[in-house]
């Protein structure tokens, strides 16, 4: 009969392991973290209660987010624990656990997380560096060795998708210009990075973290980018940002009003136009503009 029980448990276990997915952290400050852990992005902490029953394997547990929570506490008030969970994420290529492991880590986000993130966001193998980035959004960007690890990789990264990972990290955060300045910098050369996706997203990162008032010339140069992720990504910098330039205003137009466009880029344009001032003239294009751009009956009000 036990050994009934012990393998309906295992069957059990195992499947619900294999369920399991890995789930990304809220970025939290380091003393909020080490304090009181939470997580999850609205403060619904991920689900990997079977994974991390396995992981602890110190007796029986409850189902659902209170296992995390557990995990996490443990983690957080256990050296030892803590430095077993650090070294198995270092070497764990199984996908599930490695998503419970990260989800405890992300939730105690505390000095030795912080390390580990930045050891691994160094190292030669892509995917480890790919790990280290996911154990650094855990840290806000007011935090010094989290914007010199980002400001690194924006330099050092060859891998376009890592990289555009890491210009997507570059969350808003509230620091001196000077603190800001490499990575405005960084930020400045990617815009002209061979991968439009790259170009992309630095685009739209410079712009949240531009405090100089001169986001319309860098997104009048996006506008003119010959692919549609960097010219999408321009238009939703000037929603953003709020920046007005005749220059602006006469690409949108010419965007808007071309037939070759996509039409959901067409539609797109033209409801940034809504908030330029238009002439007649223009007001007439913005007009005709809507028209041909929404094929579908599913045109912008017209003002």
């Amino acid at each position: 009969m036990a050994l009934l029980t012990s393998a309906l448990i295992g069957g059990l276990l195992g499947a619900a392991i294999t369920r399991s997915w890995m789930t990304p952290a809220t970025p939290r400050s380091r003393e909020g973290a080490t304090a009181s852990p939470t997580s999850g992005r609205s403060g619904k902490p991920p689900q990997h209660s079977a994974l991390a029953d396995a992981l602890a394997g110190d007796g029986p547990r409850s189902r659902g987010a209170d296992d995390l929570d557990r995990n996490i506490r443990r983690a957080g008030q256990d050296p030892g624990y803590l430095r077993d969970l650090l070294r198995r994420y270092s070497f764990e290529t199984d996908l599930d656990r490695r998503g419970a492991l990260l989800a405890i880590l992300q939730g105690v986000a505390n000095d030795e997380v912080l390390q580990l993130g930045r050891q691994l966001a160094g190292n030669p193998d892509p995917d480890m560096r790919r790990s280290g980035l996911a154990l650094l959004k855990a840290f806000p960007l007011d935090v010094a060795e989290v914007r010199d690890t980002l400001a690194q990789q924006l330099r050092d990264e060859r891998d376009p998708a890592l990289l555009k990972e890491s210009i997507d990290m570059l969350a808003p955060a509230v620091v001196a210009s000077e603190d800001a300045a490499p990575l405005l910098e960084r930020l400045a050369a990617l815009r002209g990075h061979a991968d439009a996706e790259v170009r992309a997203s630095a685009v739209l990162q410079s712009v949240r973290w531009n405090k100089r008032g001169d986001d319309a010339a860098i997104l009048e140069a996006a506008l003119l980018d010959p692919d549609i992720a960097v010219r999408r990504a321009a238009i939703a910098g000037i929603e953003a940002s709020g920046a007005r330039s005749d220059r602006l205003k006469i690409a949108l137009l010419d965007i808007a009003g071309d037939a070759r466009t996509e039409s959901d880029l067409r539609r797109s344009a033209a409801f940034a136009l809504q908030n330029f001032a238009l002439d007649r003239d223009e007001y007439a294009l913005y007009r005709d503009a809507l028209a041909r751009a929404d094929d579908r009956g599913q045109a912008l009000p017209l003002h």
